[in-house]
């Protein structure tokens, strides 16, 4: 009896030790990850009766320079175990979009007394869907406000490196903390993606003149399940462009984009047309 219970402890030992998880790391040399394109607000463009309500539908199309959008990406120095430390090391790292993206846009947007407020709903060929909330002030000759932006949908990334593994017993025998060559690709993986800006412009009558600047960071919150030692860098992406009414109902708009922090510049330009009742 005594030998029998030896055996099962040393049994459930051996099953524990086999079941525990061994802590990973990675050390990233390339990444490429597929992005959403953040889909600019830059205001109604014209002044707005008080209790007004507009409700709109517009198509857009951009064109950007590069697919690529290069990063500023380094892997963070990290004591993995005693006998292997994490380096310092600068990342091959990218973005990437799409050099042609198509979107489509429903508004409903409310001025009060000055306060203008407002949700959109969308859907763009990144392929993401989308919905954009507005709060800002329409003034005479001038309007400026925040907006708040969440979109949806399924992307794709690839990265090359090392991955770190840490010291192992398994079933009574002795793995050492060790490095191997690694290659991933994450296909259809779905990525929720919040952003934030602020959006002003200037007009007199039909012409307006507009700005808008926002920030989001793509593949927030997966590096953890990554194992990276690196947290994924955010985007500031700025607007500038002008917009014309043709009567009451028919708004176009043309302009150009550009990532602020990427390495290199990474133009885009556009235009839209929209229909408002």
């Amino acid at each position: 009896m005594h030998k029998f219970e030896t055996f099962l402890l040393f049994l459930v030992a051996s099953l524990l030790c086999g079941c525990t998880s061994i802590e990973t790391k990675v050390e990233m040399t390339k990444g490429r990850f597929k992005i959403p394109e953040i889909e600019n607000f830059n205001g109604v463009g014209k002044f707005v009766p008080e209790q007004t309500l507009l409700k709109g539908f517009s198509f857009s199309v951009t064109k950007s320079k590069d697919r690529e959008i290069p990063m500023d990406v380094s892997n963070e120095k990290e004591d993995f175990s005693d006998s292997i430390t994490l380096p310092n090391s600068k990342v091959d790292f990218a973005y990437e979009h799409k050099t042609w993206d198509f979107a489509g846009t429903l508004d409903f947007l409310y001025k009060d007394n000055v306060l203008l407020s407002g949700l959109s709903l969308g859907f763009n060929s990144s392929p993401t869907a989308y919905i954009r909330g507005v709060l800002g002030i329409n003034l005479k000759h001038f309007e400026s406000g925040l907006f708040g932006y969440l979109s949806l949908g399924k992307f794709t990334g690839a990265c090359t490196g090392f991955r770190y593994w840490g010291s192992d017993y398994d079933m009574g025998s002795y793995s050492p903390a060790h490095k191997d060559t690694d290659e991933e690709n994450y296909s259809g993986k779905i990525v929720t993606t919040a952003a934030a800006g602020t959006y002003a412009s200037v007009y007199a009558g039909p012409a307006a003149l507009s700005g808008s600047i926002s920030m989001f960071s793509p593949w927030d919150g997966t590096e953890d399940r990554m194992d990276l030692t690196f947290e994924f860098p955010y985007l500031f992406k700025a607007y500038l462009g002008t917009s014309l009414w043709i009567g009451d109902h028919i708004k176009i708009s043309a302009g150009i984009t550009d990532y602020l922090n990427a390495e290199k510049r990474n133009l885009s330009f556009g235009g839209s047309a929209g229909l408002w009742l």
